[in-house]
């Protein structure tokens, strides 16, 4: 297998998986060129919140754009359209993520939360051969080899959207967050002693 740079995973990569699918034109491609530093100064401000140093994925940056899915009315290029069109380039599996089958449990005995949110990086399944890892860069290879001595087993990345990361992240840590909140609260009155 190619190790790839992470830095490879770029928007002229991502606008040449497009393009190879006539999913964008070249005039399109033009478009993302000449907006994408004001479009990714707008995106680390929306998206960034209190992080510092939010980092847009390419794939982030070229779904701002919401270009319309040539020949399939109604459909934009959103960030689960770019990443699986990135993925099947890639050579890895696409991941849409669904918050009702993430494994808290693995998650957190995996990860800290700072770690999977700097990284962009969820935790999904253990299986035989290694650990699913959903990411918003697949050639991620320094991350790759982190999480291996993490966790121990072989990683197998899937693409996923970085929006989706995010959310999961939140969710899972937040709730554990609000979990350990209200098992403090009511630790007095022992009705809770055991809720976690």
């Amino acid at each position: 297998r190619v190790v790839r740079k992470r830095t490879e995973f770029d928007t002229t990569w991502v606008l040449a998986a497009l393009a190879a699918q006539g999913l964008v034109t070249p005039e399109q491609c033009g478009e993302v060129r000449a907006k994408e530093i004001s479009t990714r100064a707008r995106l680390v401000r929306e998206r960034g919140g209190q992080r510092k140093r939010y980092e847009v994925s390419p794939v982030e940056l070229v779904a701002a754009f919401g270009f319309p899915v040539p020949n399939r009315q109604g459909l934009v290029l959103d960030e689960d359209k770019v990443s699986e069109v990135c993925a099947q380039k890639a050579g890895v599996p696409y991941l849409k993520i669904d918050p009702l089958k993430l494994d808290m449990a693995l998650i957190t005995r995996t990860l800290s939360r700072p770690f999977a949110s700097r990284h962009a990086v969820m935790p999904m399944e253990k299986r035989e051969d290694g650990l699913l890892v959903a990411v918003d860069n697949p050639f991620d290879g320094e991350l790759f080899e982190n999480l291996r001595s993490l966790a121990g087993c072989e990683i197998r990345p899937v693409l996923s959207a970085k929006a989706d990361i995010l959310k999961a992240i939140e969710h899972v840590y937040g709730f554990r967050r609000s979990v350990a909140a209200a098992v403090e609260v009511h630790q007095g009155g022992g009705e809770l002693s055991n809720f976690e």
